[in-house]
């Protein structure tokens, strides 16, 4: 490694790097006034937003590089807790913060992050290409939850349950799926992606430039605890659930679901690819279509 003093961070190469980025702006992806959200929060879900793109990768983290550009006032406290998220978050899944910029604005207060990360192999990596026909499509843990927890914050309204209390911590505070993610890799599967933009749109995305389609059940989403089965379009349409999804054959997916539950993870199957294009979402007996549904900037 470099000095502190130095212009750039040096480290020893891998032979095969992952990386990424993203960015967050005050008031169009958080809000500092969230009721239990601060600064030392948003310096973790920063990184877990980041994290996640590695996890959906299969990628190990292995260094960061953290750029702010901080409103005029913004105390040194608040930098400290910024910094003090950023560091709990990479220390849990072993990134190293290796430097980063600091820029001052009069607009809104914005944070980027930059992530490394390394896998074994080249052949060893989540695509959302090459799904096929037959194959099963899963996802990790819960679905819905970030998504009735921004409803519970935008309404100002305090959560009332431990139910709702972890929509909210769903949605402040996610938790990336980076063992996950290399779990998927080690055992087999190579076409998975995160959903952090929905279920809906990840979908498609593993479809684009394909000749096929999918049918995802409702019945089988495996909900956040406390929602109603009524729900399932949170689960669908809506985004920043920080989970994986992945595609295989069914045997693949019966022992990738045996190994995840070995680290108590769970993969859900939720519907399958097949030879017809477009989305189908089996609701009982009726088959229905979503439009617009995801996040997407500027749609």
């Amino acid at each position: 490694m470099a000095a502190p003093s130095d212009d750039a961070a040096v480290w020893r190469g891998d032979r095969f790097v992952v990386a990424t980025t993203d960015t967050m702006v005050e008031d169009i992806d958080f809000r500092l006034d969230w009721p239990g959200f601060d600064f030392r929060a948003l310096g973790r879900r920063l990184m877990s937003v980041n994290l996640s793109d590695l996890a959906a990768m299969g990628a190990a983290p292995r260094y960061a590089l953290i750029s702010l550009v901080l409103r005029r006032g913004t105390t040194a406290s608040d930098v400290t807790e910024l910094y003090r998220g950023i560091a709990e978050r990479a220390r849990r899944f072993g990134c190293a913060v290796a430097g980063g910029d600091l820029s001052e604005t009069s607009g809104p207060l914005t944070v980027t992050a930059s992530l490394i990360g390394r896998l074994t192999s080249a052949r060893r990596l989540l695509s959302r290409r090459g799904a096929r026909p037959g194959w099963q499509i899963a996802v990790t843990g819960s679905l819905g939850g970030a998504a009735a927890g921004l409803r519970l914050l935008e309404s100002r309204r305090r959560p009332a349950s431990q139910a709702e209390r972890s929509w909210v911590r769903s949605q402040l505070d996610p938790i990336p799926q980076v063992e996950a993610g290399q779990v998927l890799v080690g055992v087999g599967i190579r076409v998975g992606g995160d959903i952090s933009d929905g279920l809906h749109r990840e979908v498609e995305r593993l479809l684009d430039g394909s000749s096929i389609g999918a049918t995802i059940d409702v019945g089988m989403l495996p909900l956040a605890r406390g929602l109603a089965t009524t729900s399932w379009e949170l689960a669908v349409r809506d985004s920043e659930d920080f989970e994986l999804i992945c595609a295989a054959p069914a045997r693949t997916m019966q022992v990738t679901q045996r190994s995840l539950a070995r680290r108590d993870l769970r993969l859900t199957v939720i519907g399958q690819f097949e030879g017809e294009r477009g989305i189908r979402l089996r609701n009982g007996s009726r088959l229905e279509k979503l439009e617009g549904a995801g996040y997407e900037h500027f749609r």
